[in-house]
C-alpha cells in the first residue's frame, strides 16, 4: 500500500476545454510530486551569462540535487519573479512550459529568480514517515507537540508551500541579494560569484521578515562529475549561517520550518493538522583559476 495520499493544489478555477483541463491535471500532479519530503529548486540552464541573452531556469523536484523538471502551472504558481537590485519583473508562463521560468537579462549584474508555490497538502498513512520527515528537517519537537496535542498517530494531513530561489549572474555579475518578501526565505549575505573562494558564504534565514533562529538548514553541493555532498548548518542568534565554499560546485541552501496551521488553512485544507515552509537558493560557484 502507498504511504502517502497528495491533494491537487488547492486554489484553482474551472476551465472550459475538456483538452485544456487533461494538460492542467497533468502538469498539477507533476507539481504535486514534491510532497514526498523532497526539496524543490530553481536550476537554471546557465549559471553565468552575457547580458542579453534568455535567463531559463528549470523548476526541479527531488532528492540530492537530482529530480524531476516541473512545467509552469499558473494554478500552482502564486509568485514567479526576476530581481535585479530593486527592480521586479513578474514571470509569466504557459501553462507545460519546460523550463517553467524563462525572462531575459537586460542589464549587468546579480539577477534572482523566484518562485513561490500554492499551498498544497499531503496525507502520511503512517506514523513512522512522518516521524522521519520532522527528525530529517531538524524538528524532533514537533513529535512531542503531536502528542501533547492528542493527534492520532495515522493519517496526518500536512499543508506545505514552496519558496525557492535562484541567483545568476550576468556580466560581472555585480549585486547582491535582498529580502523579497518571502514567508520564508533564504538571503545571500555574500555574493557567491564576487566572493574570493577562500572566503566563506554566508546567509540568513527569515521568517516573515524576522531572523529564524536555531533552524537546521541543509547545504547540498553538487560537482561536475554527479556527485553530491550533504551538511547540516543550525541559524544563530542572527539566523545566520556560514560555510567554507569550493570551486565549480552548484549549491542548493535548504531550509524547512514546520508550524502548528492558523484555522483558514484548516479549513482551505478540509482538516490539515501541521503546516510546513519550504525556502531554497541556489547557486554556482566560479571555476577555479
Amino acid at each position: 500500500m502507498p504511504e502517502f495520499d497528495f491533494d491537487l493544489n488547492l486554489k484553482r478555477k474551472p476551465l472550459k476545454m475538456h483538452k485544456v483541463c487533461i494538460a492542467l491535471i497533468a502538469a498539477i500532479a507533476l507539481n504535486v510530486a514534491p510532497a514526498k519530503a523532497h526539496e524543490v529548486w530553481i536550476e537554471p540552464a546557465q549559471w553565468t551569462i552575457n547580458v542579453g541573452s534568455e535567463v531559463a531556469g528549470q523548476i526541479l523536484n527531488g532528492q540530492n540535487l537530482k529530480g524531476i523538471k516541473l512545467s509552469w502551472n499558473d494554478k500552482a504558481t502564486l509568485r514567479a519573479e526576476k530581481w535585479q537590485g530593486a527592480d521586479m519583473e513578474p514571470i509569466v508562463g504557459r501553462l507545460g512550459d519546460v523550463p517553467a521560468l524563462r525572462t531575459a537579462a537586460t542589464e549587468d549584474g546579480l539577477v534572482t529568480l523566484l518562485y513561490q508555490s500554492g499551498l498544497s497538502t499531503i496525507t502520511y498513512k503512517e506514523h513512522e514517515k512522518f516521524a522521519s520527515f520532522v527528525t530529517e528537517k531538524g524538528h524532533q519537537a514537533i513529535l512531542d507537540a503531536h502528542a501533547a496535542r492528542g493527534l492520532p498517530q495515522a493519517p496526518i494531513k500536512e499543508a506545505y508551500s514552496r519558496f525557492a530561489k535562484a541567483l545568476i549572474a550576468v556580466g560581472t555579475g555585480q549585486g547582491q541579494d535582498a529580502a523579497r518578501g518571502l514567508e520564508l526565505e533564504i538571503v545571500a549575505l555574500t555574493n557567491p560569484y564576487r566572493t574570493p573562494l577562500d572566503q566563506d558564504l554566508r546567509f540568513q534565514l527569515l521568517y516573515q521578515g524576522a531572523p529564524l533562529v536555531n533552524n537546521r538548514v541543509t547545504v547540498f553541493a553538487r560537482q561536475a562529475s554527479g556527485e553530491v555532498t550533504e551538511n547540516y548548518l543550525q541559524t544563530d542568534g542572527n539566523g545566520e549561517v556560514s560555510f567554507k565554499q569550493v570551486a565549480g560546485r552548484i549549491y542548493l541552501v535548504d531550509s524547512v520550518l514546520l508550524r502548528e496551521p492558523a484555522r483558514e488553512v484548516v479549513a482551505e485544507t478540509r482538516g490539515a493538522i501541521w503546516e510546513s515552509l519550504w525556502a531554497s537558493l541556489t547557486f554556482r560557484t566560479p571555476d577555479a583559476q
